[in-house]
């Protein structure tokens, strides 16, 4: 099957049918083929999914970018893993609260939306992202976890405004590595 028999398959589930797409904006939904018609982007924010996460997205095996915010998601299905390829995700605006055991396969990923969601805890699974260069988990309830973020090598944006933090491993921060660390709006003291 290819990529855009299984975006059909993608569109039962959706109220309108997507369109091709040039460029992705944080405003468009849609699709962008390579040269090869290989689906490489898909943005289908807010639109209705109820939590349910289509399986056929997982056939997309050139996925780099998957917009897939504010659909009532509780869970990141295991085939998430599938998406080898992917490099850019945004889930922000769901209902998760951890992240499946997997998600360190997905060795590629630079940016990772995670904002508006239930975390209590920054997720254990983030070890193996090496190549993760921003992390979002704006607006959620997170009390802990923060010195994980320290560990990974290329990671030199970090949102954690608006969480429940209220002490900050300040002494864990690489020197002359972080780019923006933004804490604002947490109960930090001292």
């Amino acid at each position: 099957m290819t990529d855009l028999e299984t975006l059909h398959k993608i569109e039962k589930y959706l109220p309108r049918k997507l369109r091709k797409l040039e460029n992705i904006t944080w405003f468009s939904k849609g699709f962008i083929v390579n040269e090869e018609q290989q689906v490489t982007h898909l943005s289908i924010f807010n639109v209705r999914l109820k939590g349910h996460f289509p399986d056929e997205i997982f056939q997309l095996e050139h996925l780099k970018y998957l917009d897939i915010r504010e659909n009532g998601f509780d869970v990141v299905p295991e085939k998430i893993a599938s998406l080898t390829q992917l490099k850019y995700l945004d889930i922000r605006y769901n209902n998760l609260n951890e992240l499946p055991p997997c998600f360190n396969e997905l060795t590629k990923l630079e940016k990772l939306y995670l904002g508006y969601n239930n975390f209590g805890e920054v997720p254990d699974n983030l070890s193996n992202l090496h190549n993760l260069f921003l992390i979002d988990l704006i607006e959620n309830s997170i009390t802990s976890g923060v010195e994980k973020l320290f560990e990974l090598k290329n990671l030199t944006n970090i949102y954690l405004n608006n969480n429940m933090l209220k002490t900050f491993p300040f002494d864990k921060v690489p020197e002359n590595k972080i780019n923006e660390l933004n804490i604002s709006g947490n109960r930090i003291k001292g």
